[in-house]
This record gives structure tokens, sequence and C-alpha cells, in this order.
């Protein structure tokens, strides 16, 4: 239900402060990226300082215990974004920059080293009258999320400023829609901790063109660099309705058409599609479907990797025909194999091999004139399998998603940039300060901060062993235990396992000691196995890494009788005084509720 509808006119200055505290939040449910190029963005704040008038900003209000009043924009985010992004020198108009001096927060952040000013510099007058703008705001407040995402369809179904797919993922809630949006941010990198991001932290892990330097560069999405799908159709969410077409063959087999209109069914809640589809999902299992899918999805990256990445020359022997069904069916012919089959990859440059110039001679159907239906799909997805097979054995693993694939590294790393109070990074478990040492507090500190974190936001909190976050930390333990460090950009892949055989011999008595070491530390039992249980160790780059993960639970969680919390990226957080204790369990109780509706 609607209630407290508000059209104001607020100055774009105000609108700044607010958006420094981290009072703009983007759910990204709806809105995973930053598409206007630098030129749309130039012209529309050349309109602001023309005094043209603007289109309404949409939002819901709500409020946040620590931020005060929020606004969860609906509409309008690519312009708030032009503003808040100018107004911090990123680009200029009509060639000149913001002159940084002139509002408190961004002289601050200049000396602080966070901004640096761009020059020619805009003049007074110009940055004043742009600052003075009243921007046209509209909020309201709802009682449930229901509202807001029939909101938000009303504002995008009728005109064409989201493509079809974007309009059936927007507000969609079902578990198949989740699924989706699951996959599809892992093949593309732009993951976050939480829907709810800060629209500050949007520029980290948004797909951007690739004029703007900052975000996710289109470019570099597997989807663009294979030479799967062009930029402007992963901008367009393309890529998310290739992965629904994939997922709806996995999770309901040959009853899956390859249609839109059978997808627009699917995403309509209430149409017998819809529920039977998210029964599946539930039959199957969520995070099943989900680690499968990416299993199979590493898998075969890492096979087109070993020879020649450019599929649309790899698979044809001529012109590219249907590259994205083409890649459907090799990807679906693997999944069966390993999944399905349960086998594993006896030869990765053998099977690379194997698919070179397929779609030409396997899949005659896609370079004919004809509709793509369910059963050329199958046809196919036999016709290739039955081609592949030989490159395949079978496992003598149970469940082969399970042990070829836990988390994504990547996926982890990139969450880190907007949610660090959420993420620790430690090159190892041992001091290197003055060599390699066996006497060492540092698994007891890494317990100590996984407490702290878990009582300090939601969702679940990691530390990552075997990655630096400092150059420094990376070139120490090179000094110390020698070998090649890995750079993936802000962070240092050092591995552990040059640690493991200096100090204990070897992996598995590394991991031994680090159970040990977790076994006495000063936290109760269920917090123990929470974290033992969630401790995975897995080879990256040929580095032996882990992550130490803890979930949320429903209550805080005390280290050594003291209650912790984690504020920003602290090394060694504090203990709360005893005074503030009330304070801190009704905060914590609270922030289930808090964002984004009263449920």
């Amino acid at each position: 239900m609607q209630n407290n509808l508000n059209i104001r006119g607020e100055p774009i200055q105000a609108v700044y402060s607010a958006y420094r505290k981290g009072q703009y939040i983007v759910n990204r449910r709806y809105q995973r990226k930053l598409v206007w190029s630098r030129l749309e963005k130039q012209r529309f704040i050349d309109s602001i300082l023309a005094e043209f008038p603007v289109p309404l900003f949409l939002g819901v209000s709500f409020f946040d215990a620590s931020k005060g009043p929020c606004f969860e924009i609906l509409d309008g985010m690519q312009r708030l974004e032009a503003i808040t992004s100018f107004i911090e020198g990123r680009f200029p108009v009509n060639g000149s920059h913001f002159d940084l001096s002139v509002i408190s927060e961004t002289n601050s952040l200049k000396e602080q080293g966070q901004l640096h000013q761009r020059e020619p510099v805009m003049s007074k007058d110009l940055c004043a009258k742009l600052l003075n703008y009243p921007l046209p705001i509209s909020t309201t407040t709802y009682t449930n999320s229901e509202g807001v995402d029939e909101a938000f369809r009303r504002i995008n179904t009728g005109g064409v400023r989201l493509s079809r797919h974007e309009v059936r993922q927007a507000g969609a809630l079902g578990e198949f829609p989740q699924l989706v949006r699951k996959c599809s941010t892992y093949i593309r990198g732009d993951a976050s901790h939480n829907d709810i991001v800060d629209l500050r932290a949007m520029h980290e892990i948004s797909l951007t063109n690739n004029d703007l330097d900052y975000g996710i560069k289109v470019r570099d999405t597997f989807w663009n660099s294979f030479h799967i799908m062009p930029l402007d159709n992963v901008m367009a969410s393309r890529d998310e309705e290739l992965v629904a077409h994939m997922l709806l063959r996995i999770v309901i087999g040959e009853q899956a058409q390859t249609s839109s209109k059978f997808l627009d069914l699917v995403y309509a809640t209430g149409t017998c599609e819809n529920t039977a589809v998210n029964d599946a999902v539930l039959k199957y299992g969520f995070d099943h479907l989900y680690k499968s899918f990416c299993m199979t999805f590493d898998t075969l990256k890492e096979v087109f990797s070993t020879g020649n990445k450019n599929l649309a020359v790899h698979l044809y022997e001529g012109d590219a025909k249907k590259i994205g069904q083409a890649y459907q069916v090799i990807f679906l012919s693997t999944y069966d194999l390993l999944v399905k089959k349960n086998m594993i990859i006896t030869s990765h440059e053998k099977l690379h091999a194997a698919l070179e110039g397929i779609a030409t001679s396997c899949m005659p159907i896609l370079f004919k004139d004809a509709k793509w239906l369910n059963r050329h799909r199958e046809q196919l997805v036999k016709s290739v399998s039955g081609v592949i097979n030989h490159c395949f054995s079978k496992s003598d693993k149970a469940d082969a998603s399970k042990f070829s694939w836990m988390e994504s590294f990547n996926t982890i790393l990139s969450q880190s940039r907007t949610e660090n109070v959420s993420y620790d990074f430690k090159s190892g478990i041992f001091s290197i300060s003055d060599g390699a040492s066996k006497e060492s507090h540092i698994v007891e500190k890494i317990v100590k901060t996984l407490c702290a974190m878990h009582n300090s936001n939601l969702g679940p909190s990691y530390v990552l062993l075997g990655v630096a976050d400092k150059k420094s930390t990376a070139d120490q333990h090179e000094k110390t235990y020698g070998g090649r460090v890995v750079e993936n950009a802000p962070f240092y892949i050092v591995g552990v396992d040059a640690e493991a055989k200096t100090v204990c011999g070897d992996l598995d008595r590394y991991q031994q000691f680090f159970r040990q070491k977790i076994d006495k530390c000063s936290i109760d039992d269920a917090t123990k196995r929470n974290i033992t249980r969630n401790t995975v160790f897995l080879s990256y780059y040929d580095k032996d890494v882990a992550i130490v993960k803890i979930d949320r639970t429903d209550r805080p969680i005390a280290y050594a009788g003291e209650y912790y919390v984690r504020k920003m990226a602290d090394v060694d957080p504090s203990p709360i005084a005893q005074e503030n204790l009330f304070d801190f369990f009704n905060e914590f109780q609270s922030q289930s509720s808090q964002y984004p509706y009263k449920q």
C-alpha cells in the first residue's frame, strides 16, 4: 500500500550532501548498470546549466537507523550519477571541470587526496548555478516490497527505457528469476554483497561503456571478450536472456520452449509456466543448480582459454551465424556430461580441439532461415554430446559440482570493493615480518575479525587466505617464500602453499593446524562449527588459497566474553563498551527489518 506521496524541488547541493552520506540507494534487482556514455552525461549537465527543465526523479523513502532518511531510486539513477560524478570531477562539460573548492564535501575529499582537481576549472558562478538548480523529486513510501516492484514496472513498461528482459526481471522475486540473476552476475563479474547498494559504490561494480574510466568494462566480460555477444547486447541484458533459456532447459528439460513468448510466461506471476518452473527450482535445489551451472561455465571457459578464445572463429569454418545459440548447445551438452552423467574432462586441450568448427559441421539449422525451436536444440545437444563424449570419463566423486566448484574467488573479490566491512584478507596464518614463524596469533585475529564482521553487517562475511591487499605485504611474502605473485587489481594472490610447505610440511598439516587453532579460540561451539564447515581450500591460478566464511545468525557472537564490531575495514576491531551493549543488541535485532520495507 502506498502513502505519503511528496513532490518537491531539491537543490543539487542538498542532493549531493545526501549522496555523500550514503542516503541514495540502488536496488540491483532493478538496476545493475550505469549505461550512459560520457557524451550523454555531458549533455544532461549542460541542460541543467542552461536551465532547461529535467524529468522527475522517482523513488521510495525509508528511514535507516544509521544514515537517517534514505531514497531508493526507481527512476533517475543515470541522471543522479551524472550529476554526482561531474561534481567529483570525473568528466568536463564544455571543456571545464567542476571547481572542487566550491563546496565543503568535495574540498575536504580533495585535501584528503580522494579527489583531484582537473583543469581547466569551471567558474565559481557556473558551479553555484549548478548547485542551486532544484531537481524535481517525487517520493512515496510503501509498506511492502510488492508495491515498489509494481511501481518500477509501471515506470518502465510505458516506453523503451528498459530492454524486454530487463522489464521481465524488474521486481521478479521467484526462485527462477533469482537464479537467472545470480548466474548471470557470476558470469559478468559485477557481483555485489547485497542487492541493496549505496549509489556511491555503483562505479566499482557496474557494467560501463568503454569511454568511461570506472567499473567493469563490457568489453572485458566473458560474452564480449570471447566474441559471443556484442557490447550493445550485453548492455541490454541479452546475456541474461540467454542464461534464462539455458537454465529453463536444465530445470524443466524438453518442456522448455526457446521463444521469448514462453520466457514472458515464465516470468509472469500466476501463470502455469511460472509455477512449474519455480517449483522445479525448489525440487532440484537452488544452491545445487547455481553451483552446477557455475561449475559448468568455469570448466567450459577454461577449455576455451586453452586455445583460440575467439569463438566466432573457433566454432565456425566460415561466417559465424547465431553464435549465442551455438554456445547454448555446447554449454548444455557439457552440462549433461558433467552433471547429469557425473563425468570429468580428461583433457581440456583435447576438448578444445574437438569443438573446432563444430557449429559448422554439427549445427546446420543455425545457417537456415528457420525458427529456432526446442526440438532443434535437443537434436543439436545430443549430436554435440556424441561428438565430444570421448573427451570425458566417469568421475569417482558423488557430485562433481560440489567438489569441482565451491565459490567464485573473483566474485568475492569483486563484492569486497563495495562492502569492505564484510571482507578481510590475509597472506597467510603465520607471521612473515621476521621470516616464517609458527608462533603466531593470526588465526585468533582472523576469528575475532569474523565475529566482529558477523556482528556488524547482514549476510555472510569472509576472510580470504593467500590474498594480500597491499603491495608491501605481497613483496614481503615474496621475499620470505619466493614464488610468483599474481596481481588481480587491487589485490595480490600470493597463495598459502609455500607457507604450508615451509612451516607445516604440507597443505594437509597446514589445514589441520588451522582447524585446531580455531577449536582453541574463545568462542562457542556453534560458532566454531559455523567457521570450520564454511572453510574451503581451493586452487586459484595454480596457487592454494582459502575462503573462510561465517554465516550470519540470529544473535550476536561474543569473542572471549566480549562483543566486537567492525567499522569499514578496521584491522583490529574494538570491543563494545559495557554501557553501549543494550544499544548494540537493539541495533543487531533491528538490522534485518530496517530495509527495505516493513514485513
